[in-house]
């Protein structure tokens, strides 16, 4: 199967590091560097499909080149079939494989014909480029100072390739093949990084993920090397996730982290409730650990060479004051190297959000901004800064300046139609939105986001087309269940297509389970559908789960009192006033009242 998928992708990327001859001594073939951009905790870069600049995700963790749909769409690119009906898994979930080509790609300044991408999986925003391209040759990491550059490396298989420090001022470790059925151990199948980490005095097998947000051991792994995650220090929370459904977390404390010779001492790190795509994989290395590190693979020697770029190497890791302490020192610093021109303080201002630590970020991006005060990208570069730093006004301060120098920065856009709805502000938040809404890719993550916001606006029939679009792109992804409840919210509030409203809740329901927000959104359609013993049923399972829920009280008291229950209905009103006292006031919007549910 891998065998299969390897040559469904032929990327024909040989031909970039052909036809280079070298001596018997060690020499480096510097090939180019991407530029990148963290754009929401995750490394992007430009390239090029069919003459178009798109940005792209750089995400090692994945094995395969991949699309969404809904960018194949955008891209006006065709989807292909693959034969046998393919199925691939993730840390994001399982997904049906479909493939495309593209005619013309262009990478570090050369255009490349009839490139193979695999399409499926979870759309992130952008498609992602993964280790099938990024590690056939060697590749240089340094996401703190903006940049991935890819190498080849001829005769140097006894020398050290951390060619930025000298002396042995650096830190190694092995890379170790993961073992697929039927398949040489090697890395000539997969080319993702996987390195031996241990952790407590346990060794467990890790993989380098720029794709990551954060460090994370799977629950089972923090489990086999013994530590409670009931335990008195440990921190339980529901971590969201980018194009994929949100999971249990916790927060552990970590006595000693060693990867090759580097050893870390008393830092924190997540324990995340799932696999990750293999059971071989115990850990993600993430963002946060390459932020804290430049790191040179070495693919032809297998091994891993890095140094300590600054900061904390755990994004969870605490640091009074929001400062930039590392977790431990560790050799190879590299903070003498200040941050000199505007995009420097930029990138080094992301890379600190990156990691957690907005007010560092805040003072780099000050500083950006004064070196180069029209770039309406660094305005909203601390806008989000802000925001971690729950600074409000100036969060808007910031959006305000960033679209008047970029009006049709979509997400600036809708960031400030959120701020807006946070104030209070709907008549605001609407603006942001109309302006919004032209600018959006059919089907993309922004789309979806759009149609929520139009819902919170009281206009959820504005919403339906974007969840039509979306979901009609997303046919297995791992947010469809969330989606599919919020098109049936949007048609009961909306009181249109009730029965295909109910199939709606009835699939979401059938695919993750009986979550309130589910079962609320059932409880409303069948309440306009006038089945009121088959809505009380959905609504008192809705606030069995979740008690505070006041839509749920509200609608509970509706079919209670058009079912023959006034008291009780009355009851559950006034409760429902109770936990939202403008809820009514909106219901009634909906021509939701006693006299007419």
């Amino acid at each position: 199967m891998l065998t299969k998928m390897l040559r469904l992708c032929g990327l024909v990327i040989c031909a970039l590091f052909a036809g280079q001859v070298w001596a018997d001594t060690c020499n480096m073939k510097d090939y180019g560097t991407l530029p990148v951009d963290m754009l929401g905790g995750q490394p992007t870069t430009m390239i090029k499909i069919n003459g178009t600049d798109t940005r792209f995700i750089l995400r090692t963790g994945a094995m395969f080149s991949v699309m969404s749909k809904s960018t194949v769409s955008s891209l006006g690119l065709s989807l292909l079939p693959v034969p046998g009906g393919v199925h691939m898994s993730s840390a994001e979930g399982n997904w049906a494989v479909h493939s495309t080509r593209v005619k013309d790609f262009g990478l570090l300044g050369t255009t490349y014909h009839d490139v193979g991408f695999m399409v499926g999986g979870s759309d992130m925003g952008y498609g992602m480029l993964g280790a099938n391209l990024l590690d056939v040759s060697d590749v240089e990491i340094d996401l703190a100072h903006g940049k991935v550059s890819l190498f080849s490396s001829e005769g140097c298989d006894d020398s050290p390739l951390a060619y930025w420090v000298k002396g042995r001022d650096y830190y190694v470790a092995d890379i170790k093949p993961l073992a697929h059925p039927n398949e040489p151990l090697n890395k000539t199948n997969d080319l993702r990084t996987f390195l031996d980490v241990v952790v407590n005095g346990k060794r467990l097998r890790a993989l380098l993920d720029s794709g990551a947000p954060v460090t994370a051991l799977s629950r089972d792994a923090a489990e086999r090397i013994g530590i409670d995650l009931n335990g008195p220090d440990v921190r339980a929370n529901v971590s969201p996730r980018v194009g994929a459904k949100p999971i249990k977390t916790w927060t552990v404390n970590i006595d000693s982290f060693s990867i090759g010779n580097e050893t870390i001492q008393h830092s924190q790190m997540q324990v995340a409730d799932e696999t990750f795509g293999d059971r071989q994989i115990s850990m993600l290395l993430g963002v946060d650990f390459l932020l804290a590190h430049r790191m040179y693979i070495a693919n032809r020697q297998e091994k891993v060479y890095f140094t300590y770029n600054g900061g904390r190497v755990s994004a969870l890791s605490a640091a009074p004051g929001d400062s930039d302490k590392a977790d431990t020192a560790t050799p190879g610093d590299d903070k003498g190297a200040a941050p000199k021109s505007a995009s420097d303080y930029a990138l080094a201002g992301e890379a600190h959000l990156s990691r957690g630590e907005p007010k560092v970020a805040i003072a780099d991006l000050d500083e950006a901004i004064r070196l180069a005060p029209d770039q309406a990208s660094y305005y909203f570069a601390r806008a989000k800064a802000h925001a971690v730093d729950h600074q409000r006004d100036a969060v808007l301060a910031d959006l305000d300046k960033s679209i008047s120098l970029d009006p049709k920065n979509v997400d600036a856009l809708l960031m400030r139609a959120e701020v807006h709805l946070a104030n209070m502000d709907s008549t605001a938040a609407a603006t942001d939105v109309a302006a919004a809404t032209p600018l959006l890719t059919t089907g993309s993550a922004q789309a979806r986001l759009t149609a929520g916001l139009d819902i919170q606006l009281e206009q959820p029939a504005e919403a339906l087309p974007l969840l039509d679009d979306w979901i009609r792109s997303h046919d297995n992804d791992p947010m469809l269940g969330s989606t599919l409840s919020e098109r049936c919210w949007a048609r009961a509030l909306s009181n249109q297509m009730l029965d295909d409203a109910l199939t709606d809740c009835r699939k979401a329901i059938g695919r993750d389970g009986e979550k309130p927000a589910y079962l609320n959104s059932l409880g409303m359609v069948q309440l306009r559908l006038r089945h009121y013993p088959e809505s009380i049923k959905a609504y008192q399972q809705t606030i069995t789960l979740l008690p505070r829920y006041g839509w749920a009280h509200y609608g509970l008291g509706l079919a209670q009192i058009q079912n023959g229950q006034a008291n009780a209905g009355n009851a559950e009103l006034a409760t429902a006033r109770m936990i939202n006292p403008q809820l009514q006031a909106r219901a009634e919007k909906y021509g939701l009242t006693a006299a007419t549910p």
